[in-house]
């Protein structure tokens, strides 16, 4: 399984994209900076975009995409809650601030969009994917991916403490989750539903008792501007630990 972070922010730049993560080439997690980080060919050869929630940075790129199949007369298939496809549909592809491309052309919509159910399993070309509901402000899903050669990512989206409430439902080799800020922000963690490197210890001293073990651990969704203290924190709970847990950046690859 090749995983390669497209975007791994919470704000843009030059140098930073928003989240969104690329799984063997044809599967998208997230479509923050999905249509900025490939050619139209690789954007072409996506057979899902998987959808964690509706905040703006991580729907960003879906009218694009639906722009991008308009023009090579093709269909983008796109999967996320009806919550999601609810807040596409009345605040981004609306026709005013976009096209939309859920129902336009009405012969062909170029956003082909399928309403998934929390914890109930489906599957997309050869790939095992489920569902999890996980903590944060907006109704959120994390997916867990399982490849034809049983290799197991679990992506949980934004979220915060409580994410533990995941934990009985997967078992990844890779645990790609976030860290917002800094252990100084944990107050506005806990209220806002990010996690810190002191929350994330939480949880993944809850997944190490229930399951055993520890997964390799990247995190994205930094805030550019505290990584370099958030990069101190998360070298300290690596070791404290003792498995690895890494920031992710723009063109990072991970082979499983």
């Amino acid at each position: 399984m090749k995983v390669q972070f497209l975007g791994a922010h919470n704000c843009e730049s030059a140098t930073t994209r928003l989240v969104s993560i690329l799984v063997d080439d044809i599967l998208a997690l997230d479509a923050g900076g999905l249509t900025s980080s490939l050619p139209i060919e690789s954007q072409l050869d996506l057979k899902a975009v998987l959808l964690t929630h509706y905040h703006y940075d991580h729907i960003r790129d879906i009218p694009a995409l639906g722009m991008n199949a308009l023009f090579y007369e093709t269909s983008v298939s796109v999967y996320a809650t009806q919550a999601v496809r609810d807040a596409l549909a009345s605040h981004w592809l609306n026709g005013i601030i976009y096209v939309n491309f859920l129902e336009k052309p009405p012969e062909s919509p170029r956003i082909q969009f399928t309403v998934i159910e929390p914890n109930r399993a489906f599957t997309v070309a050869g790939y095992k994917i489920l569902p999890v509901p996980v903590s944060h402000s907006a109704p959120t899903v994390g997916y867990q991916v399982t490849a034809p050669d049983g290799k197991t990512l679990f992506y949980t989206g934004d979220t915060g403490p409580g994410l533990a409430g995941a934990w009985p439902f997967t078992s990844p080799q890779l645990l790609i989750t976030e860290v917002t800020a800094p252990n100084r922000f944990e107050e506005f963690g806990r209220r806002m539903l990010h996690l810190t490197p002191s929350l994330l210890k939480e949880e993944l001293l809850a997944f190490q008792k229930q399951k055993g073990y520890l997964p390799q651990v990247v995190l994205v969704h930094m805030n550019p501007r505290q990584e370099k203290e958030i990069d101190a924190e998360v070298k300290q709970l690596s070791s404290e630990l003792g498995t690895s847990i890494t920031l992710a950046y723009e063109g990072m690859v991970i082979q499983l």
